[in-house]
């Protein structure tokens, strides 16, 4: 309650006075004439077993319970989509293991990261969870290359029979031996994963052996259930190409990869301004591939429905200096500077709407995690599960317009920490920045949010928001920490935790001050 009342006497003094000291950013909330739709659909998750306690030992107890705090914080979120197997174990996963009575289920070797695969948590309970939890699944098909490891044709469309399929079918029939006579009737569908890259099972591929293999692929399945969602594997600007011009009447989505990279020593992010800034380099790279998509559609005239992007996987990955190098690790905890690192993502998929209609964040528990189990039946919110809390909540609706004007930095796009689908061939110099980033949408019933964040880790950010004339300032949410490497952890989970004020209606141009790595959300209504 006290820090509550301190924080509210702060914001209320930033509100009220004039900054006397230091650049003022300006903020000015523009609302165009025929707003973009954003599709919530970029707040969804993934899954996949990679040896880090992501399903077996997070989603579900290592005996195939539920973790009741689990289900109850993921449930909370309102995920629209969750993507399943995978990701690189996908190359070698075989979807009829995972069927059938548990008990008779193998227990195999994982290749790629060296696991263990009881194949307990298969096709059923992804989708029964699915539907429990409320989300849309998204089914990852294998479409490996190797001899032995490495799935059909034929086994797709086998998985989707055995999904979709009526009772009167082979394996529709055997999933209501299994117990759900009901079809599932599961709409998005992956053919292949980062099948440029020699990972786990898989022979690289170059973009012209996808795309061939991409239109067998996509051809048969159209041609059987013309209803999905199909989406095909996205990489560089000259891949994109090359599977767009053989692919573009058939799938619906392309899909990329980006991993933002956090160097940490002693606790402690190195070269914070690479990390903090790196999703303009995905915005950099997004914005440069969507003009094959505008051209893709409108050779294939499909502007009534486009092919857009998945960012089907993508996080900040942290690597520990173990004095020597630094190595790449899953199990870092989640950080306040890791809050502006996700808010930028979001930030990027909403700018870029409507060319990125959907986002895979990797991964929900554990590892990278939303949230952080603690035994079989506790778990807690690291600070990125805030901000997708407040993103799902309130950045929906349509897109508005920001213009930010003010204390900026000038860097090497080449050097921002991404790693994944960004085209070497793409070399833009330098960028100047503004330290202050944000979004805006508008709900339907005409409120709108902005979300902004302060990417210096050294300097408060003084920000004049210039919104509406008919609007005012109702609302707070502030995500903040003195330390950008504070975190939350089981011992002490509300180290780093969101402050709301409701404030009485201010006036629509206000002063707030943002720390280092802050976020902040902001509601304005409309004067009645």
């Amino acid at each position: 309650m006290k820090k509550n009342k301190l924080l509210h006497f702060c914001l209320l003094y930033f509100l009220s006075l004039p900054v006397l000291f230091g650049q003022t950013t300006t903020v000015s909330i523009e609302i165009p004439d025929n707003p973009v739709l954003i599709d919530p659909m970029i707040y969804g998750q993934m899954l996949e077993d990679c040896n880090d306690k992501i399903i077996y030992g997070g989603l579900i107890n290592e005996d195939g319970t539920e973790n009741p705090r689990v289900y109850e914080l993921l449930k909370a979120l309102d995920m629209p989509v969750m993507r399943w197997p995978g990701g690189t174990y996908v190359h070698e996963y075989d979807w009829k293991k995972g069927i059938g009575p548990k008990e008779e289920r193998p227990v195999v070797e994982e290749f790629a990261w060296k696991g263990i695969e009881t194949h307990q948590f298969g096709t059923d309970e992804f989708l029964q969870w699915c539907e429990k939890i409320g989300t849309e699944p998204y089914i990852n098909f294998n479409m490996g290359n190797d001899p032995v490891y490495g799935a059909s044709l034929g086994d797709a469309l086998s998985w989707i029979e055995y999904v979709n399929g009526s009772v009167k079918t082979t394996f529709g029939k055997k999933r209501a031996l299994n117990g759900h006579e009901a079809p599932y009737q599961v709409k998005y569908w992956g053919i292949g994963n980062e099948n440029y890259g020699p990972w786990g099972r898989h022979c690289a591929e170059t973009a012209g052996e996808y795309a061939d293999r991409l239109y067998r692929w996509a051809s048969a399945i159209r041609f059987q259930y013309p209803g999905l969602q199909l989406l095909g594997v996205g990489h560089t600007y000259h891949w994109n190409d090359t599977v767009l011009r053989k692919n573009g009447e058939l799938i619906d989505f392309l899909t990329k990869h980006f991993y933002m990279t956090a160097r940490m020593n002693g606790e402690k992010l190195q070269n914070p301004e690479y990390t903090l800034f790196s999703p303009a380099k995905v915005e950099a790279h997004i914005q440069k591939n969507a003009r094959l998509l505008d051209e893709t559609n409108k050779y294939f005239e499909r502007i009534d429905r486009p092919i857009r992007f998945s960012i089907d996987e993508w996080n900040c990955r942290h690597s520990i200096f173990d004095g020597d190098k630094f190595l790449f690790t899953r199990n870092d905890a989640r950080r306040q500077f890791d809050v502006v690192t996700i808010a930028g993502m979001l930030n990027v998929f909403i700018r870029q709407s409507p060319y990125v209609g959907m986002a895979n964040y990797i991964f929900p528990v554990n590892g990278h995690g939303l949230i952080q189990t603690v035994g079989e039946k506790d778990a807690y919110k690291t600070p990125n599960y805030y901000v997708f809390e407040l993103y799902r909540k309130y950045m929906t609706g349509r897109k508005l317009n920001l213009d930010i004007k003010g204390a900026a930095i000038t860097l090497p796009v080449n050097k921002l920490a991404v790693e994944g689908d960004v085209s070497k061939e793409l070399n833009m110099g330098d960028i100047t920045l503004t330290y202050i980033d944000g979004s805006a949408t508008m709900m339907d019933e005409g409120v709108i949010h902005v979300a902004l964040i302060n990417r210096s880790h050294l300097q408060n950010q003084k920000i004049r928001i210039k919104a509406p004339d008919n609007y005012k300032l109702v609302t707070i949410w502030k995500i903040e920490h003195p330390d950008i490497n504070a975190t939350n952890l089981a011992e002490n989970r509300e180290t780093i935790v969101p402050q709301r004020m409701n404030l009485s209606g201010k006036q629509s141009n206000s002063t707030i001050v943002l720390s280092p790595c802050e976020f902040t959300l902001i509601r304005y209504e409309k004067v009645k």
